[in-house]
Protein backbone atom coordinates (compact mmCIF):
# COMPACT_ATOMS: atom_id res chain seq x y z
CA UNK A 1 0.00 0.00 0.00
CA UNK A 2 1.84 3.09 -1.19
CA UNK A 3 0.19 5.65 1.08
CA UNK A 4 3.68 6.87 1.87
CA UNK A 5 3.71 8.72 -1.45
CA UNK A 6 0.85 10.90 -0.36
CA UNK A 7 2.77 13.20 1.90
CA UNK A 8 4.88 14.60 -0.91
CA UNK A 9 2.06 15.97 -2.96
CA UNK A 10 1.99 19.56 -1.75
CA UNK A 11 2.13 22.43 -4.23
CA UNK A 12 3.92 25.69 -3.62
CA UNK A 13 2.38 28.19 -1.23
CA UNK A 14 3.39 30.95 -3.61
CA UNK A 15 2.00 29.17 -6.66
CA UNK A 16 -1.18 28.31 -4.81
CA UNK A 17 -1.71 31.89 -3.69
CA UNK A 18 -1.14 33.31 -7.17
CA UNK A 19 -3.36 30.82 -8.92
CA UNK A 20 -6.05 30.90 -6.27
CA UNK A 21 -6.30 34.65 -6.86
CA UNK A 22 -6.08 34.41 -10.63
CA UNK A 23 -8.32 31.35 -10.83
CA UNK A 24 -5.96 29.62 -13.27
CA UNK A 25 -3.57 26.70 -13.24
CA UNK A 26 -0.77 25.73 -15.61
CA UNK A 27 -1.00 22.46 -17.53
CA UNK A 28 0.49 19.37 -15.93
CA UNK A 29 3.94 18.36 -17.16
CA UNK A 30 6.85 16.29 -15.86
CA UNK A 31 9.93 17.94 -14.31
CA UNK A 32 13.12 18.10 -16.35
CA UNK A 33 15.40 17.04 -13.50
CA UNK A 34 15.44 15.64 -9.98
CA UNK A 35 16.48 19.04 -8.69
CA UNK A 36 13.34 20.60 -10.17
CA UNK A 37 11.21 17.92 -8.51
CA UNK A 38 12.98 18.24 -5.16
CA UNK A 39 12.72 22.03 -5.17
CA UNK A 40 9.03 21.82 -6.05
CA UNK A 41 8.49 19.70 -2.94
CA UNK A 42 10.72 21.83 -0.71
CA UNK A 43 9.02 25.02 -1.89
CA UNK A 44 5.65 23.49 -1.10
CA UNK A 45 6.50 22.39 2.42
CA UNK A 46 6.37 18.65 1.75
CA UNK A 47 8.83 17.65 4.47
CA UNK A 48 7.50 17.00 7.94
CA UNK A 49 4.64 15.13 9.58
CA UNK A 50 1.07 14.93 8.25
CA UNK A 51 -2.00 13.04 9.42
CA UNK A 52 -5.41 12.13 8.02
CA UNK A 53 -8.44 10.23 9.23
CA UNK A 54 -10.78 8.24 7.01
CA UNK A 55 -12.44 4.97 6.14
CA UNK A 56 -10.73 2.31 4.00
CA UNK A 57 -12.04 1.42 0.54
CA UNK A 58 -11.88 -2.04 -1.07
CA UNK A 59 -8.82 -1.30 -3.15
CA UNK A 60 -5.61 -2.47 -1.47
CA UNK A 61 -4.97 -6.20 -1.53
CA UNK A 62 -5.61 -7.69 1.90
CA UNK A 63 -7.06 -4.53 3.49
CA UNK A 64 -10.85 -4.72 3.95
CA UNK A 65 -13.19 -1.79 3.32
CA UNK A 66 -14.98 0.09 6.07
CA UNK A 67 -12.20 0.39 8.67
CA UNK A 68 -11.84 3.77 10.38
CA UNK A 69 -8.15 4.64 10.32
CA UNK A 70 -5.67 7.35 11.19
CA UNK A 71 -2.64 7.58 8.93
CA UNK A 72 0.55 9.42 9.85
CA UNK A 73 3.00 10.36 7.09
CA UNK A 74 6.60 11.56 7.43
CA UNK A 75 8.70 12.98 4.61
CA UNK A 76 12.35 14.05 4.61
CA UNK A 77 14.98 15.08 2.07
CA UNK A 78 18.56 13.76 2.13
CA UNK A 79 20.78 16.46 0.66
CA UNK A 80 23.82 14.21 0.12
CA UNK A 81 21.95 11.63 -1.98
CA UNK A 82 19.48 14.09 -3.54
CA UNK A 83 16.61 11.75 -2.69
CA UNK A 84 13.24 12.16 -1.02
CA UNK A 85 12.01 9.59 1.49
CA UNK A 86 8.59 8.80 2.97
CA UNK A 87 7.16 6.59 5.66
CA UNK A 88 3.57 5.89 6.65
CA UNK A 89 1.79 4.28 9.59
CA UNK A 90 -1.93 3.40 9.40
CA UNK A 91 -3.77 2.50 12.58
CA UNK A 92 -7.39 1.57 13.35
CA UNK A 93 -9.52 2.91 16.21
CA UNK A 94 -8.63 -0.07 18.39
CA UNK A 95 -4.88 0.34 17.87
CA UNK A 96 -4.26 -2.27 15.16
CA UNK A 97 -1.55 -1.31 12.67
CA UNK A 98 -2.95 -2.34 9.30
CA UNK A 99 -0.34 -0.78 7.02
CA UNK A 100 3.20 0.47 7.44
CA UNK A 101 5.95 1.10 4.94
CA UNK A 102 8.39 3.47 3.29
CA UNK A 103 9.59 4.57 -0.11
CA UNK A 104 12.38 6.47 -1.82
CA UNK A 105 12.11 8.78 -4.82
CA UNK A 106 14.96 9.30 -7.24
CA UNK A 107 15.75 10.17 -10.86
CA UNK A 108 15.72 7.62 -13.72
CA UNK A 109 18.19 8.98 -16.29
CA UNK A 110 17.09 6.51 -18.97
CA UNK A 111 13.45 7.60 -18.84
CA UNK A 112 14.18 11.18 -17.73
CA UNK A 113 11.56 10.76 -15.04
CA UNK A 114 11.08 10.68 -11.28
CA UNK A 115 10.52 7.14 -10.05
CA UNK A 116 9.82 5.61 -6.66
CA UNK A 117 10.36 2.24 -5.01
CA UNK A 118 8.09 1.23 -2.10
CA UNK A 119 7.83 -1.64 0.34
CA UNK A 120 6.07 -2.44 3.57
CA UNK A 121 3.40 -4.58 5.21
CA UNK A 122 -0.38 -4.55 4.78
CA UNK A 123 -2.17 -6.51 7.52
CA UNK A 124 1.22 -8.04 8.38
CA UNK A 125 1.89 -9.31 4.85
CA UNK A 126 4.59 -7.81 2.64
CA UNK A 127 4.01 -5.67 -0.45
CA UNK A 128 6.34 -3.84 -2.81
CA UNK A 129 5.82 -1.53 -5.74
CA UNK A 130 7.18 1.06 -8.14
CA UNK A 131 5.84 4.42 -9.26
CA UNK A 132 6.52 6.87 -12.05
CA UNK A 133 5.60 10.53 -11.94
CA UNK A 134 3.17 11.21 -14.79
CA UNK A 135 2.52 14.90 -14.26
CA UNK A 136 3.27 17.93 -12.09
CA UNK A 137 1.21 21.12 -12.11
CA UNK A 138 1.05 24.12 -9.81
CA UNK A 139 -1.34 22.37 -7.46
CA UNK A 140 -1.03 18.62 -8.04
CA UNK A 141 1.23 15.65 -8.70
CA UNK A 142 0.02 12.58 -10.59
CA UNK A 143 1.64 9.18 -10.20
CA UNK A 144 1.11 5.76 -11.74
CA UNK A 145 1.81 3.13 -9.09
CA UNK A 146 2.22 -0.62 -9.69
CA UNK A 147 2.01 -2.78 -6.58
CA UNK A 148 2.73 -6.47 -6.03
CA UNK A 149 0.98 -7.87 -2.97
CA UNK A 150 0.07 -11.43 -2.01
CA UNK A 151 0.63 -12.70 -5.56
CA UNK A 152 -1.49 -10.01 -7.19
CA UNK A 153 -0.36 -7.05 -9.31
CA UNK A 154 -2.49 -3.89 -9.33
CA UNK A 155 -1.94 -0.55 -11.06
CA UNK A 156 -3.22 2.65 -9.44
CA UNK A 157 -3.65 6.30 -10.40
CA UNK A 158 -2.71 8.55 -7.49
CA UNK A 159 -3.38 12.31 -7.52
CA UNK A 160 -2.51 14.66 -4.69
CA UNK A 161 -3.94 18.19 -4.80
CA UNK A 162 -2.88 21.09 -2.65
CA UNK A 163 -5.83 22.82 -0.98
CA UNK A 164 -4.19 25.17 1.54
CA UNK A 165 -0.93 26.05 3.24
CA UNK A 166 -1.22 23.06 5.55
CA UNK A 167 -3.86 20.85 3.93
CA UNK A 168 -3.93 18.52 0.95
CA UNK A 169 -6.25 15.98 -0.61
CA UNK A 170 -5.30 12.63 -2.10
CA UNK A 171 -7.28 10.50 -4.53
CA UNK A 172 -6.27 6.89 -5.29
CA UNK A 173 -8.08 4.71 -7.82
CA UNK A 174 -7.44 1.37 -9.50
CA UNK A 175 -6.34 2.26 -13.01
CA UNK A 176 -9.08 1.52 -15.53
CA UNK A 177 -11.41 0.26 -12.81
CA UNK A 178 -14.94 1.41 -12.09
CA UNK A 179 -14.63 1.15 -8.29
CA UNK A 180 -14.82 4.05 -5.88
CA UNK A 181 -11.72 6.22 -5.42
CA UNK A 182 -10.22 6.53 -1.96
CA UNK A 183 -10.28 10.26 -1.19
CA UNK A 184 -8.63 11.67 1.92
CA UNK A 185 -7.59 15.02 3.34
CA UNK A 186 -4.45 15.41 5.42
CA UNK A 187 -3.32 18.21 7.71
CA UNK A 188 0.22 19.15 8.67
CA UNK A 189 1.05 18.32 12.28
CA UNK A 190 0.82 21.39 14.53
CA UNK A 191 2.22 20.45 17.98
CA UNK A 192 2.31 24.05 19.23
CA UNK A 193 -1.42 24.51 18.65
CA UNK A 194 -2.19 21.04 19.96
CA UNK A 195 -0.42 21.79 23.25
CA UNK A 196 -1.72 25.34 23.71
CA UNK A 197 -5.16 25.36 22.06
CA UNK A 198 -6.97 25.21 25.41
CA UNK A 199 -4.53 27.43 27.32
CA UNK A 200 -6.79 30.47 27.14
CA UNK A 201 -3.90 32.72 26.11
CA UNK A 202 -5.47 34.07 22.93
CA UNK A 203 -7.29 37.35 23.51
CA UNK A 204 -6.73 40.96 24.57
CA UNK A 205 -5.38 41.73 28.04
CA UNK A 206 -4.93 45.14 29.71
CA UNK A 207 -3.50 46.73 32.83
CA UNK A 208 -3.56 50.30 34.15
CA UNK A 209 -0.40 51.40 35.96
CA UNK A 210 -0.36 53.72 39.03
CA UNK A 211 0.67 56.74 36.91
CA UNK A 212 -2.32 56.30 34.59
CA UNK A 213 -0.41 54.74 31.70
CA UNK A 214 -1.72 51.48 30.26
CA UNK A 215 -0.37 48.18 28.96
CA UNK A 216 -2.27 46.15 26.39
CA UNK A 217 -1.23 42.64 25.36
CA UNK A 218 -2.82 41.11 22.26
CA UNK A 219 -2.30 37.36 21.95
CA UNK A 220 -3.31 35.68 18.69
CA UNK A 221 -2.60 32.68 16.48
CA UNK A 222 -0.82 33.63 13.22
CA UNK A 223 0.93 31.83 10.34
CA UNK A 224 -2.07 29.57 9.73
CA UNK A 225 -2.29 28.96 13.50
CA UNK A 226 1.23 27.56 13.77
CA UNK A 227 2.65 30.50 15.75
CA UNK A 228 1.29 32.11 18.93
CA UNK A 229 2.07 35.83 18.90
CA UNK A 230 2.05 38.20 21.89
CA UNK A 231 2.28 41.87 20.93
CA UNK A 232 2.50 44.37 23.76
CA UNK A 233 1.38 47.99 23.42
CA UNK A 234 2.04 50.86 25.80
CA UNK A 235 -0.02 54.03 26.17
CA UNK A 236 1.24 56.95 28.20
CA UNK A 237 -1.47 59.18 29.61
CA UNK A 238 -2.70 61.53 26.90
CA UNK A 239 -0.81 59.74 24.11
CA UNK A 240 -1.59 57.07 21.50
CA UNK A 241 -0.94 53.35 21.82
CA UNK A 242 2.54 52.28 20.64
CA UNK A 243 3.85 48.74 20.05
CA UNK A 244 6.91 48.08 22.23
CA UNK A 245 7.56 44.33 22.19
CA UNK A 246 6.87 41.08 20.36
CA UNK A 247 6.89 37.58 21.83
CA UNK A 248 6.31 34.51 19.62
CA UNK A 249 5.87 30.84 20.52
CA UNK A 250 6.41 28.13 17.91
CA UNK A 251 7.26 24.46 17.58
CA UNK A 252 10.97 23.65 17.27
CA UNK A 253 11.15 20.25 15.51
CA UNK A 254 14.91 20.00 15.90
CA UNK A 255 14.59 19.98 19.71
CA UNK A 256 11.05 18.64 20.06
CA UNK A 257 9.65 21.45 22.19
CA UNK A 258 7.77 24.75 22.03
CA UNK A 259 10.37 27.48 21.56
CA UNK A 260 9.93 31.19 22.23
CA UNK A 261 11.51 34.39 20.94
CA UNK A 262 11.17 37.78 22.65
CA UNK A 263 12.06 41.05 20.87
CA UNK A 264 11.54 44.60 22.10
CA UNK A 265 12.12 48.26 21.32
CA UNK A 266 15.42 48.29 23.24
CA UNK A 267 16.91 45.70 20.85
CA UNK A 268 16.46 42.80 23.26
CA UNK A 269 16.70 39.30 21.79
CA UNK A 270 15.80 36.47 24.16
CA UNK A 271 15.24 32.83 23.24
CA UNK A 272 13.37 30.38 25.38
CA UNK A 273 11.64 27.04 25.67
CA UNK A 274 8.48 25.82 27.36
CA UNK A 275 9.44 23.37 30.12
CA UNK A 276 5.98 22.32 31.30
CA UNK A 277 2.26 22.90 30.85
CA UNK A 278 -0.10 21.81 33.63
CA UNK A 279 -3.84 22.14 34.12
CA UNK A 280 -5.58 22.22 37.49
CA UNK A 281 -8.84 23.65 38.84
CA UNK A 282 -9.60 25.58 35.66
CA UNK A 283 -6.16 27.24 35.48
CA UNK A 284 -3.27 26.55 33.07
CA UNK A 285 0.29 26.97 34.35
CA UNK A 286 3.14 27.34 31.86
CA UNK A 287 6.76 27.29 33.00
CA UNK A 288 9.45 28.40 30.54
CA UNK A 289 13.21 29.04 30.61
CA UNK A 290 14.66 32.11 28.87
CA UNK A 291 18.12 33.42 28.04
CA UNK A 292 19.36 36.10 25.68
CA UNK A 293 20.91 39.52 25.14
CA UNK A 294 19.52 42.61 26.84
CA UNK A 295 20.67 45.99 28.17
CA UNK A 296 23.51 46.59 25.72
CA UNK A 297 24.68 43.02 25.40
CA UNK A 298 24.28 41.70 28.93
CA UNK A 299 23.13 38.09 29.07
CA UNK A 300 19.83 37.84 30.91
CA UNK A 301 18.39 34.52 32.04
CA UNK A 302 15.35 33.55 34.08
CA UNK A 303 12.56 31.06 34.58
CA UNK A 304 9.09 32.51 33.99
CA UNK A 305 5.79 31.07 35.18
CA UNK A 306 2.45 32.14 33.74
CA UNK A 307 -0.83 31.17 35.38
CA UNK A 308 -3.75 31.67 33.00
CA UNK A 309 -7.38 31.77 34.07
CA UNK A 310 -10.42 32.92 32.13
CA UNK A 311 -9.95 36.40 33.65
CA UNK A 312 -6.22 37.00 34.09
CA UNK A 313 -2.61 36.10 33.32
CA UNK A 314 -0.25 36.23 36.30
CA UNK A 315 3.48 36.14 35.54
CA UNK A 316 6.26 35.54 38.05
CA UNK A 317 10.03 35.12 37.62
CA UNK A 318 12.60 32.92 39.31
CA UNK A 319 16.42 33.18 39.38
CA UNK A 320 16.60 36.39 37.36
CA UNK A 321 20.29 36.84 36.43
CA UNK A 322 22.55 39.13 34.41
CA UNK A 323 25.73 37.58 33.00
CA UNK A 324 25.08 34.57 35.23
CA UNK A 325 24.91 36.62 38.46
CA UNK A 326 21.65 36.82 40.39
CA UNK A 327 20.13 40.28 39.83
CA UNK A 328 16.65 41.41 40.83
CA UNK A 329 14.97 43.73 38.33
CA UNK A 330 12.47 46.44 39.23
CA UNK A 331 9.70 44.21 37.83
CA UNK A 332 10.95 40.70 38.54
CA UNK A 333 10.44 40.12 42.27
CA UNK A 334 6.68 40.52 42.48
CA UNK A 335 4.09 38.63 40.42
CA UNK A 336 2.44 40.80 37.78
CA UNK A 337 -1.14 40.33 36.58
CA UNK A 338 -2.99 41.54 33.52
CA UNK A 339 -6.75 41.28 32.98
CA UNK A 340 -8.73 39.95 30.02
CA UNK A 341 -10.84 42.57 28.23
CA UNK A 342 -12.50 40.48 25.49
Amino acid sequence: MNTALNVLFLPSVLAFSMHAIAGTETASETPGSMQAFVNWNLDHGACGTWADEGVTEAMWVGIPAGLKVTTTHNTWYDVASDQLFNSHHMETEDGRVISTGSNVMTWDSKRNAVISASSGFDMGKPYHGTSILMGMSDQALTWEYTEMSQGKTTVYDNVMTYTGMNTRTNSVKVKGGDGKAWNSEATRANPCMAMLADSGLAGTWEKTLPDGSMIRQVVSWVADEHVLKYERFFKAEGKDWASDSLFVWYWDPAHDHIATLYLDAHGTVINGRVDSITRKNGAVTIVASHEGSRFGGLTMSTEATQVITDKSITTSFKDMSLDGIRHSMSWSETAQSIERTD
